[in-house]
């Protein structure tokens, strides 16, 4: 079987996983109630420092980011605990392929979220981001998605061999990039050393990049962005592929992947 069809079968999983963990009611009205409430308390402290580039700096970051990195890594390890881990490692296949297949669906869960977040800032409070800007910005909300699910891949190989640490690593993986990824305070602001991990961080350039987009930016220094995003994408994807065939041929020599 080839990766690509063990992958699209693997998607078919998550998108049944998606469908148990979710129903339009409680997507709409648990899932989303939740990231608009927090979206809009941020817009909120922003109205109150009384500054419209502030404002404007925490409607962007919030918006784009809204959801990311939530649920992925966990559903990294739903296949141990269905108890098919055995089977998978017994397989001559790279691990991959069905690792990668089954997170996908909440890469679409992220869009959907950001994109909802962006509608609801523009109805609910009025905001009016420039029309090309507003176009454009679907581009860097799907590259900072797609590079965030690729770290949330390697982090989901980790979880895969200690499940003990898959919430952690989620709550990390959230907090790092609503902290340093210049979501609600510039990167500048921090020190020096933790400017070069925001570089290496997914999101970082992806909300740097809509920024430029809205505030008509430069094309050079958006593409900048952007390409600075891919190749962030590149670097944790080829983390992430290492870490799963790693940790899937120690579980064929000691057999520590045991049954859910």
């Amino acid at each position: 079987m080839s990766n690509i069809r063990i992958m699209r079968h693997a998607f078919l999983v998550g998108i049944r996983d998606f469908q148990m963990f979710w129903t339009w009611r409680t997507w709409t009205f648990g899932w989303l109630a939740r990231i608009l409430t927090s979206a809009a308390i941020w817009v909120l402290m922003g109205r109150l420092t009384g500054s419209p580039q502030q404002l404007d700096y925490l409607l962007i970051g919030n918006a784009a980011v809204a959801g990311v990195g939530t649920f992925a890594i966990a559903a990294a390890v739903w296949d141990r605990w269905d108890g098919v881990y055995s089977l998978l490692i017994a397989s001559p296949a790279s691990l991959a392929p069905t690792t990668i297949g089954r997170m996908a669906i909440w890469i679409f869960h992220w869009l959907g979220s950001s994109a909802a977040t962006f509608a609801m800032l523009i109805l609910a409070f009025g905001w009016r981001p420039p029309l090309h800007g507003l176009l454009l910005a679907p581009v860097g909300v799907v590259l900072l998605s797609i590079s965030t699910f690729c770290l949330s891949v390697f982090l989901g190989a980790l979880a895969g061999a200690v499940p003990a640490l898959r919430n952690i690593l989620i709550n990390l993986l959230t907090t790092a990039i609503i902290a340093f990824c210049g979501v609600s305070v510039p990167v500048s602001f921090w020190p020096s050393p933790v400017q070069w991990i925001a570089a290496a961080l997914p999101c970082t350039h992806g909300v740097a990049a809509i920024r430029l987009m809205m505030a008509d930016g430069s094309a050079t220094a958006i593409l900048s962005e952007l390409g600075q995003e891919i190749a962030v994408a590149a670097f944790w994807l080829v983390l992430a592929l290492l870490a799963i065939d790693r940790m899937a041929e120690r579980g064929r020599r000691d057999g520590s992947i045991e049954f859910g």
